[in-house]
């Protein structure tokens, strides 16, 4: 098929244009090369914006519940909600629906999808759910609950972590990328794991940067102290005060002036953050800033820093240091896509990540290394390298109607 029209569909608001995202937004960009496109999300003030960054037709449907603490929209797989998807989707003439969750609005549009005969693929954004809450034991009973009240799909029970409630969580994924036709990772490993779920179609499609870096230029050495660039939510699971003390501890060693840390994002550890890097110049904590702000900074730094450890897939961040020609200090050696050439492993506990973090310091040719080896590692995340991926695996879903 030479020109086909896609539909994307995501639970998730694009007020909070996290990871997934900031993904469907990038993909978006780089289908529309070769489809024309059509997202459909909960009702978001950032949808004209994101309509005119990315060439789509951005459609909001209503939601009046989030849920409290993740801001989740609650869009129920209701009859108003798939009527509404089955007029869209004829009149967008679409050939194949894309989703990017696996809550209401992702059930809704698979029903409907397969009723009017169309593949529906699914990008799983992430299978390691977890919590450090200890709530396992009312997850394991409330997360089915939840899920089968936004989708009406009975929930799978397959063990997928030996804590009840983080595998409750998974299980939600698992019961929603069962009903597609292919299920998309951006990474090898989380594939696998899918596959040992249960989920025989599963393709490896890395995430994409279709927004131009301006600025963005190959390390040629490191200049002043060197610059550590952080970038994510402020939560457990992404380990930003393990950075914050392993840097805190490295700056200690080196004396003031040698290594500048700057953390971008917001969450619920950012004021224990603030607490913990307080008096302290070398170290500074900017927010949360808006996508372009981002690829600036990165730009303007030596290094970017991903620290948690079995909880990502293929992070954005990853696709955004590495198109900004800077390398990567990591911490989960299951991490790959993005990382041969750019990335720079280091041991996860903070006593080890502050020993790398001197080293780094002492030999700076390491970070110019890994800038020069992005070079090579963002053609992986190409728009048309993405394009080419999706495009393959809508045919294969075709194929399986």
């Amino acid at each position: 098929m030479s020109h086909r029209r896609v539909t994307l569909v995501s639970d998730y608001s694009f007020d909070t244009l996290g990871g997934a995202e900031t993904a469907l937004f990038e993909q978006a960009r780089a289908l529309a090369s070769r489809a024309e496109v059509t997202v459909v999300a909960p009702l978001s003030a950032r949808m004209p914006e994101l309509a005119r960054g990315s060439a789509a037709t951005v459609v909001g449907v209503p939601a009046r519940v989030r849920l409290p603490g993740l801001g989740l929209p609650l869009v129920p797989n209701t009859g108003a909600v798939r009527d509404r998807l089955r007029r869209l989707l004829r009149e967008r003439g679409s050939d194949v629906v894309h989703l990017h969750s696996e809550f209401g609005l992702a059930a809704a549009a698979t029903a409907v999808a397969h009723e009017l005969g169309l593949p529906v693929v699914q990008t799983v954004h992430t299978f390691f759910w977890q919590t450090t809450w200890p709530v396992q034991r009312l997850l394991a009973v409330g997360a089915p609950r939840f899920h089968r009240a936004l989708t009406g799909l009975a929930s799978t029970t397959v063990r997928l972590d030996a804590r009840p409630g983080n595998s409750a969580l998974r299980n939600m994924t698992l019961t929603q990328a069962g009903t597609v036709e292919r299920v998309l990772s951006p990474s090898a490993h989380q594939a696998e794991t899918l596959r040992r779920a249960g989920l025989p179609h599963v393709d490896v499609v890395p995430n994409a940067l279709g927004t131009p870096v301006s600025g963005a230029r190959v390390l040629e050495r490191v200049d002043g102290p060197l610059t550590v660039l952080w970038i994510g939510r402020l939560v457990p699971e992404k380990r930003p005060l393990s950075f914050l003390r392993a840097g805190l501890e490295a700056v200690g060693r080196l004396g003031p002036g040698r290594l500048r840390l700057l953390v971008v994002g917001d969450g619920e550890q950012l004021a224990e953050a603030r607490s913990l890097v307080a008096g302290c110049p070398d170290v500074e904590l900017l927010g949360r800033q808006p996508h372009a702000r981002v690829l600036e900074l990165l730009a303007q730094a030596h290094l970017c820093a991903l620290t948690s450890v079995g909880w990502d897939n293929q992070p954005m961040t990853v696709v955004e240091a590495v198109s900004s020609l800077r390398g990567v200090l990591y911490c989960d050696p299951a991490l790959t896509e993005g990382l041969t050439s750019a990335g720079i492993l280091s041991p996860a506990p903070e006593d080890r990540l502050a020993d790398t973090l001197v080293r780094l310091v002492h030999h700076p040719e390491e970070v110019v290394a890994a800038s020069a080896g992005a070079e090579q590692d963002r053609l992986e995340f190409a728009p048309s390298t993405f394009a080419d991926r999706a495009m393959a695996s809508y045919d294969l879903a075709r194929h399986r109607l």
